[in-house]
């Protein structure tokens, strides 16, 4: 008997959606709850912890397992968790992925039904405001900072990081957002202004790209970074701090560049990613795999 029962589908051929699935097991990890996570198939192997996509099939597992929690990711998944809905013991959590995430689509008169009986979680793009969000691509933690067009600060940042001779690149903020992957691999320090940010969330994005952000902000707001751990703040372009954070972030060596990329994405996981999705069922987080932070 596990505490948590996951099913996933995994009929498509999806990298992005395994390694999800993957990361979302070792989050689960974390906290004091037991797991089984199984796959929708063409076949039936409970060695594997794979199920034929019927409702007989999720009804008879359930019954063996008998969880505390039923959680379902994709179309397939979610409407075959609904439907049986009526029967279930346990709490049912269902989930919506965005599209690059989704295997197979079920027919759209089932997943009306299916998500009328039951609401399901929204997993968004980054482009909108959504329950919780997983990014598409990951930074390298490049020495090269990056500016958006759109935002009001872009020209003169260009210009100062030319005069200080600092890598950077200017990309649209439409060709930033997910699922892009343009020029992460080039790309390690997010510069952008308050004035941007008041209007998208690209704070969230940039750290779930595992991308630090330097913000200018006059006001001194700081839309949730954590100076030093998620990025840092500045009032303006004018100041020699604004040069020396350019400079310092250039000149980091690999390793210590790569650590704050990594603490980005644990910052983003758990205000609105997996980590935080896994924390809502209610668990204590495992003291011994706590932050690296809180050991240090």
């Amino acid at each position: 008997m596990a505490d948590a029962l996951i099913i996933w589908d995994a009929r498509e051929t999806n990298e992005d959606l395994k390694s999800f699935i993957e990361e979302f097991a070792s989050e689960l990890r974390r906290f004091s709850l037991t797991s089984r996570i199984v796959s929708l198939s063409y076949t039936t192997d409970s060695d594997d912890d794979q199920i034929k996509p019927s409702m007989r099939a999720l009804m008879d597992l359930v019954h063996t397992e008998s969880p505390h929690h039923l959680i379902t990711f994709g179309s397939k998944p979610n409407s075959l968790a609904a439907l049986i809905s009526p029967t279930l013991r346990c709490k049912l959590h269902t989930n919506r992925l965005p599209e690059w995430l989704e295997g197979g689509m079920v027919p759209s008169t089932i997943a009306r039904i299916a998500s009328y009986i039951h609401k399901e979680d929204v997993w968004g793009s980054g482009k909108e405001m959504s329950d919780y969000f997983y990014p598409h691509a990951r930074s390298v933690a490049s020495t090269h900072i990056l500016c958006i067009e759109e935002d009001m600060c872009a020209a003169v940042v260009a210009e100062r990081a030319e005069k200080n001779a600092i890598a950077y690149h200017c990309l649209a903020l439409g060709d930033f957002l997910p699922p892009s992957k343009a020029l992460l691999n080039e790309s390690g320090l997010l510069v952008v202004s308050a004035d941007l940010v008041t209007k998208c969330n690209i704070i969230e994005v940039a750290n779930g790209y595992s991308i630090p952000v330097l913000l200018i902000s006059p006001d001194n707001r700081n839309f949730g970074i954590r100076d030093g751990e998620n990025g840092w703040v500045v009032n303006s372009v004018q100041q020699l701090h604004f040069v020396n954070y350019l400079k310092n972030w250039q000149g980091m060596s690999q390793n210590a560049r790569e650590m704050i990329s990594r603490y980005c994405r644990h910052i983003q996981s758990d205000q609105s990613g997996l980590r935080c999705y896994c924390a809502s069922f209610g668990y204590p987080e495992r003291l011994e795999l706590k932050d690296f932070k809180l050991r240090g």
